[in-house]
């Protein structure tokens, strides 16, 4: 009788370790929360992963249904990948708590915060809600900045290559080939925004700071005035003041937000409204990450290149 416990007792704690692992064989099941860390572990990960992004495009990020079909697909993820930063504050967290997925819980082998692999922006010294939606550990919106999203995959290589480390050089291989895209895009896309540094805008969103600082746009402001609080005739009627003051021509908007602002503050002041793609399908020509910010820089291009 005591062998036959022993047995069972090493039978239960080989399950146990089991479902905190990878599978062994096959290409990993990957969950990303947003189409952009999607792609990007789709570059590092090539044929050894199978990714699906839980949000849409089009959806705003912050504020996504925790759909029990979600969580059906998390109960048998191998990895799960999220923005971080209270991003998917809103959402993630009660998702893959329901999955009772040990594999991808906070801490667990296949849980993967990539916000640990960039310097973030905006990081407040007193959060407090009087502010609006801030977020304590700073601004989210990280990828908007090509080069975060170079730290982002050098990340996802290092955390796959942990869960298949017979697979590390495939991971490596695929994540330097990216890189070597990305390299190209960055020559072309600062050459093309080049000639407008120094350059105005507005956004709906406090969401922009870091493509702004990399590609040297001035930020007069946001249509919210204080993230996620709704605008106010006053707050737009000071922003028109200062985008007239800096002669501001761009307004950025994201396809989740409502139109009607945007669309008045360009009649007013003469300035243009451009859809930034926060994600791969949240405009048609945004396909991948790459293409993402080819639409990007071409949209705000087209704007500031009239005379």
């Amino acid at each position: 009788m005591k062998r036959i416990l022993q047995w069972v007792w090493v039978a239960l704690v080989g399950l146990v370790v089991g479902l905190g692992q990878a599978r062994a064989t096959g290409p990993l099941k990957v969950f990303a929360t947003t189409p952009d860390l999607a792609d990007l572990v789709r570059q590092v990960g090539g044929d050894q992963v199978k990714v699906e992004s839980l949000a849409r495009g089009f959806q705003d990020p912050h504020f996504v249904e925790a759909k029990p079909s979600l969580i059906v697909k998390l109960m048998d993820a191998d990895v799960f990948v999220q923005t971080g930063l209270d991003l998917e504050v809103g959402w993630a967290p009660l998702l893959i708590q329901s999955a009772r997925n040990p594999r991808i819980q906070t801490g667990g082998a296949g849980f993967i915060d990539v916000s640990q692999f960039v310097a973030p922006l905006d990081v407040p010294t007193n959060p407090t809600r009087a502010e609006g939606d801030i977020h304590p550990g700073g601004n989210p919106h990280f990828l908007t900045d090509p080069e975060n999203a170079r730290m982002v995959a050098r990340g996802i290589a290092e955390k796959l290559s942990s869960l298949r480390p017979a697979d590390a050089s495939t991971f490596k291989a695929n994540a330097a080939a990216f890189e070597k895209k990305l390299d190209d895009k960055m020559k072309t896309w600062t050459a093309s925004l080049a000639p407008y540094a120094g350059a105005t805008f507005i956004s709906y969103h406090k969401n922009l700071p870091y493509f702004a600082k990399r590609f040297g746009l001035v930020s007069v402001g946001e249509i919210e005035p204080k993230p996620g609080i709704p605008p106010s005739g006053g707050h737009t009627a000071e922003l028109e003041a200062a985008m007239k003051a800096k002669k501001t021509r761009l307004i950025l908007t994201q396809p989740y937000f409502e139109k009607r602002t945007p669309d008045s503050i360009a009649r007013d002041t003469g300035a243009t409204v451009v859809v930034f793609a926060m994600a791969p399908e949240a405009v048609p020509e945004a396909t991948d990450y790459l293409s993402t910010m080819d639409s990007n820089v071409n949209g705000i291009v087209k704007v500031l290149s009239v005379p």
